[in-house]
């Protein structure tokens, strides 16, 4: 098995899951019914000069400014916030936009594939074909990777090399893409689409998919090349419960460790372990030539973890799925019980196989790097790709690096607890230091950038996502620590996912802000007390999402839609010392 993994980051564990929530309880519900009146009327009522200047005192010798009502409309744009703020922001979303353009299915798939006259190049290696060819995939990006392969393997008008496919994606996916050609199948195309795993949770419709794409693999020969497309979602776009598992026993058993928090790859070795198509068990079904086209949703990209590495050697412990089970206390059916007690692997082989990961989190973190080194604003350094860890945490950290980073302007910086809980290598902290001395020098904001994907221990009966939770506990941090900084300047942070969708919510993420000039200070948080919110028992109930849709109308929401993609995470903290 030849497996290719270009620009892999430093090691670190996996990220987190999905968080799934309920729905709010009544008096969550009464409590935002009362808050959209008393912020409607906010926005109603006519401001008077004097309104404008309002400033609402937090401090001994605090003022807290509230922020201008035009503030900015978030759809990868802004509009009319008055200060220096509202350009950085649109800078910060600017170069989001760019890691997403950056993985985008159908740029991927031109970088890693080209036809000659009788053979693809794939990844600097040639595989003759002559109507030969064949495709499955499973995951939310497949479907823009199967437009551009299908277009790439016709011969004329008439003839193509590609014979048949099948594909398994998330339900409603060709009515949201409706508006994007690109990503779509052409109308006489030969490749199945099956919608199914509503809400990530396996379904008939997902099963129904396996079952077609396995018996389309059993009836390849050795004359045949298979292209598999791979993204984050396979996992519950590709279920085969083993026997006596059922397919809702499974899907409820995946739910209760979702809820309790369990990594991306816990969840994916239980996974591997309950089924019979996952953990290399795919790649059995065949003799033909494999070539897996992988787009990398996990940390660090290991193999046998996408999608729950259906084309590659499982190297699990035959314990492992038992001891993770235990390890979180979830109810586990006798039927899994059974399945658990033999998961013992029969002899594999894999040299029919290529695993190629054509684009991953350290991909967007370049582009975006790029992009916010060609504007000239700023001094952008990537710190992490491996970003993990409980997403409230995390954004409390990211205002003790904030500290970190001012105090080290007139001093050095010390490698401190957070760089280990940010994930920060040495040699990113040696980048770090040598920005910090640069941006001092030339009175240049610093920009860091990190990749990854946090996890949302679920306590309250809110709606949210670990993106906007994370700004909002970040928000919360930076209002009670900025008066204390001494500090003149700005401080921005993003933090959204790729593929457009945090949580059960239908943003991406958000975006925060605090500036301090001399006795002043001007934080996001501010609207929502002016508003009668309060920040810390939204962040208590998971209720970011709510939270943020609250302050002018969701302004600060990062609204991309889905993007068709998906490589995790990406947080944008920017540090200016002199706005």
């Amino acid at each position: 098995m030849r497996s290719v993994i270009p620009g892999l980051g430093s090691t670190r564990d996996t990220p987190g899951t999905h968080l799934i929530m309920k729905k709010l309880c009544l008096n969550s519900f009464v409590h935002c019914i009362l808050c959209c009146i008393s912020s409607r009327l906010s926005f109603v009522k006519r401001r008077t000069s004097e309104e404008k200047n309002m400033r609402t005192h937090l401090g001994a010798s605090w003022d807290y400014e509230m922020i201008t009502q035009d503030a900015p409309g978030c759809v990868l744009g802004l509009k009319g916030l008055n200060s220096n703020v509202k350009s950085t922001i649109k800078s910060m979303i600017t170069a989001f936009e760019s890691g997403i353009k950056s993985v985008q299915p159908k740029h991927l798939i031109g970088t890693f594939i080209q036809k000659e006259e009788s053979s693809l190049c794939i990844n600097g290696h040639n595989y003759p074909i002559s109507k030969n060819v064949y495709v499955v995939g499973f995951g939310k990006a497949v479907m823009g990777m199967a437009a551009p392969l299908e277009h790439l393997l016709r011969i004329d008008g008439s003839s193509t090399h590609l014979q048949r496919g099948i594909i398994s994606v998330p339900k409603g996916i060709q009515n949201t893409f409706s508006n994007r050609p690109e990503l779509l199948l052409s109308e006489n195309s030969v490749i199945e689409v099956i919608e199914g795993a509503k809400d990530n949770i396996p379904d008939d419709d997902a099963l129904k998919a396996t079952e077609n794409i396995t018996s389309l693999m059993k009836m390849l020969t050795k004359d045949d090349m298979l292209l598999v497309l791979i993204s984050g979602g396979g996992s519950a776009l590709l279920p085969a419960p083993k026997p006596p598992v059922s397919l809702a026993q499974k899907s409820q058993l995946i739910k209760s460790l979702s809820r309790a928090g369990v990594t991306i790859n816990e969840l994916n070795t239980v996974r591997k372990a309950l089924s019979t198509v996952k953990g290399g068990k795919l790649a059995q079904m065949t003799n033909a030539p494999m070539i897996s086209l992988i787009l990398s949703d996990i940390i660090n990209s290991p193999l046998d973890m996408i999608a729950s590495g259906p084309t590659v050697l499982n190297s699990d412990p035959p314990d492992a799925a038992h001891e993770i089970l235990k390890r979180y206390d979830v109810n586990v059916p006798e039927d899994v019980k059974a399945a658990l007690i033999n998961t013992s692997m029969e002899s594999q082989r894999f040299d029919h196989v290529s695993n190629i990961i054509i684009g991953s989190n350290e991909t967007a973190l370049e582009a975006v790097k790029t992009n916010l080194e060609a504007t000239g604003k700023c001094i952008p350094v990537i710190l992490s790709s491996t970003l993990s860890g409980d997403a409230k945490t995390v954004g409390g950290y990211m205002v003790d690096l904030a500290k970190n980073i001012i105090h080290a302007l007139k001093n050095s910086l010390d490698q401190t607890y957070i760089f280990k809980y940010l994930c920060i290598t040495e040699d990113k902290f040696i980048l770090l230091k040598e920005a910090i001395t640069k941006g001092a020098k030339t009175e240049t904001p610093l920009c860091l950038i990190f990749g990854g994907e946090t996890t949302v221990e679920v306590q309250g009966k809110g709606r949210g996502g670990r993106n906007q939770e994370m700004v909002l506990a970040m928000s919360i941090a930076l209002e009670k620590e900025l008066p204390q900084l001494k500090f003149s300047g700005e401080i921005a942070f993003l933090s959204a996912g790729t593929d457009g969708i945090d949580g059960p919510t239908d943003v991406a993420g958000a975006v925060t802000f605090g500036i301090a000039k001399g006795n002043h200070l001007n934080v996001l948080t501010a609207v929502a007390h002016q508003n009668g919110l309060n920040p810390q028992s939204y962040l208590d109930n998971n209720d970011s999402y709510n939270y943020f849709k609250l302050i002018h109308e969701g302004a600060y929401h990062i609204n991309t839609g889905h993007t068709g993609t998906n490589v995790m995470d990406l947080q944008i903290l920017w540090i200016n010392p002199k706005p």
